[in-house]
């Protein structure tokens, strides 16, 4: 429904606000405000955040889909937002997280006025992206989240965090390129960057009567050469083989808090994206795309599981469980509808499992002076609890019961064997998925053995608030295992069901604003 004043006029305001923060945090900087003033200023602007995006998450959970047109300005012209529960749950899994692991950001960082206008810059971006109904305003949004992403990473102040930059840097001004030519063959091909109206082209006068009277194709062929472009885009921001090589070293050398974050949910807003493009425009994977992430996941699991055993240092290997697991989403993705819960399975148990294994990290790395396992000798025997934060970590990576990532992983397993019948590739996904859980059992055995089952050569006093975000992701690892069946049927499949169902309930809130489309 059309709403200017009310839930959907929150979905712009959410990105609009943060980044407005982000500005002035710079400015109270210029004003010499104190930093703790400065700290409790930015934190405002995430807690106003979190209460639009849950406020809009439960209105969207009646099945409403919210419009909000910017400007006034209606389709095909104007930029619009739409939210509906698919949208709505993943920007509330962003704003949550944000806001949880914000006061931990002076515990783990250095942090400065700059850190928290790129903090606040970072969500601005996810979240933007995640609730835009419009091409373009999403080419824009990701360029807000990786500008903010890459100036968090360079706050480590590290050669390898500058390399990492600068690699990470160059893949997404290619890539952002890429996703801007691609936007601008929509808008010339079709006359709007509504995603909405781009999905709707069947009912459309002229422009959109199945010819391109432009390009003289049939209008399915060149939206789909268009669809191809953005996910070629969108496979560099989700890590996947072959535009994984950026990802290690990025989040290995950011700052804890900043990994944390980004392996939480960054690259579940190149997932949400995809998503959104494929079962609105088409209402469904097409079969060549399915197989080309299907190829693709495969080789990102042996390269991600690879990456783990043979990484010398904690963080890295972290990193590369990140790659890992973005390939089984992969998978999941290209198995069809019944892939969708799977992947929001997968992505609500990122955002618990990879921030508990980067805090751990992150704290053994700040007290040991390196993240070596060589020099982490131990590391962990300080402190019992650091011991069963890291080995649960571990243990819902590898896939074992009852974490919430075996649960999202085992969902996952049933849905492949319940289609290999006349899929050979399947058979070879399986057998690669397997080898990725045995070489991640490899790797963290491995880490274990170092930090915790090695004598200790110093003892490390753990502060406070560390132990209490371990603690507290601890219990989520293996209370949402527990709790899935519940949380999967009451909260993931409803959501699920609101982009693979209910299609044309996002396509009439578009066709509504525009007279001569709605009778259609």
């Amino acid at each position: 429904m059309l709403d200017s004043t009310g839930p959907g006029l929150l979905a712009p305001l959410s990105a609009f606000l943060l980044i407005g923060g982000a500005f002035s945090v710079i400015l109270l900087k210029a004003l010499k405000t104190p930093k703790v003033v400065t700290r409790i200023y930015s934190y405002i602007f995430v807690l106003v955040s979190l209460a639009f995006s849950l406020w809009l998450y439960i209105e969207t959970s009646e099945g409403n889909v919210f419009v909000y047109t910017v400007g006034g300005f209606p389709p095909p012209i104007g930029i619009v937002y739409q939210v509906d529960g698919f949208s709505a749950l993943l920007g509330l899994v962003i704003a949550v997280l944000f806001a949880v692991f914000y006061p931990l950001i002076g515990v783990l960082s250095d942090a400065n006025e700059y850190f928290y206008a790129l903090f606040l810059g970072l969500e601005a971006g996810m979240l933007g992206a995640v609730y835009t109904g419009d091409l373009f305003n999403s080419f824009v949004m990701l360029e807000v989240l990786t500008i903010s992403a890459l100036g968090l990473i360079a706050m480590s102040k590290t050669r390898d965090s500058y390399v990492a930059v600068y690699r990470y840097g160059i893949l997404m001004f290619i890539t952002g390129i890429l996703y801007f030519f691609a936007a601008a063959l929509m808008y010339f091909a079709t006359g709007s960057l509504s995603i909405g109206y781009i999905a709707a082209w069947n009912y459309a006068p002229r422009i959109l009567a199945g010819k391109s009277v432009y390009i003289g194709a049939s209008m399915g062929a060149v939206i789909g050469f268009i669809l191809l472009l953005l996910t070629w885009s969108l496979i560099a921001e989700e890590a996947l083989a072959p535009l994984h090589f950026w990802l290690p070293d990025a989040y290995s050398s950011a700052p804890p808090v900043i990994a944390g974050l980004l392996a939480g949910v960054g690259e579940a807003v190149g997932y949400y994206l995809m998503l959104r493009f494929y079962y609105t425009i088409y209402a469904g994977v097409p079969w060549s795309i399915a197989v080309l992430l299907r190829v693709l996941g495969i080789i990102t699991i042996i390269i991600g599981g690879f990456g783990i055993v043979y990484s010398d240092r904690l963080l890295k290997m972290i990193s590369y469980s990140v790659v890992l697991d973005t390939g089984y989403i992969a998978l999941a993705v290209s198995i069809g509808p019944q892939g969708v819960p799977v992947v929001l399975s997968y992505v609500i148990a990122h955002a618990i499992v990879k921030p508990l294994l980067f805090i751990s990290a992150g704290w053994a790395r700040q007290v040991s002076g390196t993240d070596k396992l060589d020099g982490l000798s131990g590391v962990f025997r300080s402190s019992r609890l650091m011991q069963v934060g890291f080995v649960s970590g571990a243990l819902a990576v590898i896939g074992i019961p009852p974490t919430i990532l075996f649960a999202a992983k085992l969902e996952l397993y049933i849905n492949m064997f319940n289609s290999l019948l006349g899929d050979p590739l399947m058979i070879i996904a399986i057998i690669a998925a397997f080898i990725g859980s045995g070489l991640a059992a490899a790797g963290f055995i491995k880490a274990i053995s170092a930090t915790i089952l090695s004598p200790n050569k110093q003892s490390f006093s753990v502060k406070p608030g560390i132990k209490a975000y371990v603690l507290l992701l601890t219990l989520a690892v293996f209370a949402f295992g527990l709790l899935y069946p519940a949380f999967h049927s009451q909260v993931i499949v409803p959501a699920s069901n609101t982009l693979i169902e209910h299609r044309d309930a996002y396509i009439n809130e578009i066709l509504k604003l525009i007279p001569q489309l709605a009778g259609g």
